[in-house]
């Protein structure tokens, strides 16, 4: 008998606070419907001057998101072309804003601009640049802002490093950069 009254004291008493939690589905309704869970987002400062730099960004859960990065960028006369999969955590439990840790894996290209040579007699062509492909990965912190009232302005702005896995011999004789430091500040659009 005293067993059966605390289980509906127990009863009686707990039903007001899950009352207040609200279903999982409310939950999960507010997450998904009051924030956008996807971006596509460029480098406009780049971008006028004629190189690339932008992403489109997924969020998988409350702390995660997969992004598909891809740049064309000069860096120490050469241009690096890379494609990147990135996977982020928001240690803030608010996917796609606020601080963001990310890894990425990928393929980079570094191609080594064309030489010009000195010429005491004609003809004279300059010397071909080369090209070196190879895997990649990278390391970034960023933060992200969404702005305006429906908060579908990205903003973000972070850096980090990239190793590019040359083949060592061919990396060390024609002089690239096997680590690099990146950049982001990028402007995109937010949505459902």
């Amino acid at each position: 008998m005293v067993a059966c009254a605390l289980v509906a004291c127990a009863c009686i008493t707990s039903t007001p606070v899950l009352r207040a939690q609200g279903s999982l589905r409310d939950q999960t309704r507010s997450i998904r419907g009051g924030t956008p869970s996807r971006i596509i987002a460029v480098n406009p400062i780049i971008l006028l001057a004629g190189y690339v730099q932008g992403e489109f960004e997924q969020r998988l859960a409350a702390n995660t998101s997969l992004a598909f990065a891809g740049s064309y960028v000069p860096f120490n006369s050469r241009d690096y072309t890379n494609l990147d999969l990135k996977l982020r955590l928001y240690p803030d439990d608010r996917a796609l804003q606020g601080l963001g840790i990310a890894a990425g894996v990928g393929v980079g290209r570094a191609r080594q601009n064309d030489q010009d040579v000195v010429c005491i007699a004609a003809p004279c062509n300059p010397i071909p640049g080369k090209t070196l492909t190879a895997p990649t990965f990278s390391i970034e912190a960023h933060y992200q802002w969404l702005l305006g009232a429906r908060r579908s302005t990205a903003v973000t702005v972070g850096g980090g490093m990239k190793r590019y896995y040359f083949d060592e011999q061919d990396a060390e004789g024609r002089g690239v950069s096997r680590l690099l430091p990146t950049g982001r500040l990028t402007i995109g659009y937010a949505f459902r």
